[in-house]
């Protein structure tokens, strides 16, 4: 994304001048004033995310001194567990009493964005978001418009235990130039190293992350621009069938223990990354620290293999997590304030250090790097070293996809257990994700 050679300001900093007949067909919409403080006292926002108990003490932090800082605003913050968020949120924007400043994620941006429940952020005066790229904060756009604002990045990796692979006797691999064929057979010389109850790598087929990074490289994406499914059936089908040849290779941990470690129905503590079982697992980069310290051992980030030798491995930066306006704030400026706060303050920047991945704004990075642990500092230069090869994201995806991890658990569940072809799986994989998303 670049920024138009026309007269309108670009989103980094909003110009003054874009108010205008905006603001006032946008008052009513949004439910009153659109500046904070005055006669009526301090503006008061409501502001909701979910995370650990760690995450809820650096943001109650982040929140006082904003407070501090600004005294006509006031924000009160609201949080919640992951399992609960979603259901919270949904509540209360059916009420039309959604909380002011929302943390965001990109499964249910569109949702929010195309049911008109954000705020065009793009429209509104005075945003700043520093220094993040256009690339970036293309990863909060819907249909032309921004409607949130990326806090941090996260791309795929194969978490990688250098210590297994030393007992082996096998060298960490050259990720640069690594193949599928080579991941396959290095797999394999860790199997038959014999060391007790270790493969040599986590067998995939029912999370989408790996699948997505599988279709990345032979230029596809899960969804289209348009909303539709953008994966070739033939791409999932051969995906499916390099995994089942790692299994009965042995190159690969057997389909059992596939299934009993999937990421999204089992405890990370559980993982065979965080058991030392498996010698290399594809993992989203930023969980190095949780498996490093669950592990004991060294963990080491490299770049997923690919199709052919210096082939592109299929990265992107995927946003961790965005801050968002409810279309009905009646604070909007104060909502703008309070982000350009989380997104461009050093002092926010040396609370939340890599808490919400990697941070989108390139001084943070540079700001926090020393403060970091080693496997944070790790996870930061993995982001840093693969700037050259990392594709533009995918589309954020549509309305109705939140069902696709389901779906691909289920599907890969059947075609790894042999209930159902690798060519029967995928065409019924994308049958059934195409029909939920025209019913959406």
């Amino acid at each position: 994304m670049t920024t138009s050679p026309s007269p309108a300001p670009s989103r980094r900093t909003v110009g003054l001048g874009t108010l205008g007949v905006a603001a006032a067909a946008g008052l009513s919409a949004c439910g009153g004033e659109t500046g904070s403080g005055g006669d009526s006292g301090p503006a008061r926002l409501r502001f909701t995310w979910w995370g650990s108990d760690a995450r809820h003490e650096y943001t109650r932090k982040i929140i006082e001194e904003f407070n501090a800082a600004n005294p006509d605003i006031v924000v009160e913050g609201e949080f919640t567990e992951w399992s609960g968020y979603w259901d919270r949120l949904a509540t209360s924007t059916a009420a039309n009493d959604s909380p002011d400043v929302i943390q965001m994620d990109a499964g249910y941006l569109k949702s929010y964005a195309d049911r008109g429940a954000l705020l065009d952020l793009s429209k509104e005066d005075g945003l700043d978001t520093g220094g993040i790229s256009d690339d970036d904060l293309a990863l909060g756009e819907s249909d032309g418009g921004l409607y949130a604002v990326v806090q941090g990045v996260v791309p795929h990796a194969i978490v990688t235990n250098a210590q297994i692979l030393e007992a082996a006797g096998v060298p960490v691999p050259d990720d640069t130039t690594w193949t599928w064929e080579d991941y396959a057979r290095i797999g394999k010389a860790v199997t038959d190293a014999g060391l007790p109850g270790v493969y040599g790598i986590q067998t995939e087929g029912v999370q989408g992350p790996p699948v997505e990074n599988w279709a990345m490289q032979v230029g596809e994406t899960l969804f289209t621009e348009d909303g539709g499914v953008g994966m070739n059936p033939d791409t999932l089908a051969s995906f499916w069938e390099y995994h089942l040849g790692l299994a009965e290779s042995g190159a690969g941990t057997p389909v059992t223990l596939t299934i009993e470690r999937n990421p999204t129905s089992s405890a990370l503590d559980q993982s065979g990354t965080a058991t030392n079982t498996v010698a290399f697992a594809p993992w989203w980069s930023t969980q190095l620290t949780a498996l490093a310290n669950a592990s004991g051992q060294r963990l080491v980030l490299l770049r997923p293999p690919a199709q052919t030798p210096g082939g592109d491995p299929g990265l992107y930066y995927k946003a961790s997590m965005y801050w968002s306006v409810s279309s009905r704030t009646e604070h909007p400026e104060a909502a703008v304030r309070f982000i350009n706060h989380l997104s461009t303050s050093e002092a926010v920047a040396d609370l939340m250090l890599t808490e919400r991945g990697i941070p989108a704004n390139p001084a943070f990075r540079e700001r926090i790097a020393d403060k970091l642990s080693e496997t944070d500092r790790a996870a930061l230069e993995y982001v840093n070293s693969i700037e050259d090869v990392v594709n533009p994201a995918p589309p954020i995806p549509p309305v109705g996809a939140s069902s696709a991890g389901e779906i691909i658990t289920r599907i890969g569940s059947d075609v790894l257990f042999g209930r159902q072809s690798p060519d029967g799986g995928a065409q019924a994989f994308v049958d059934e994700l195409t029909a939920q998303l025209e019913s959406a």
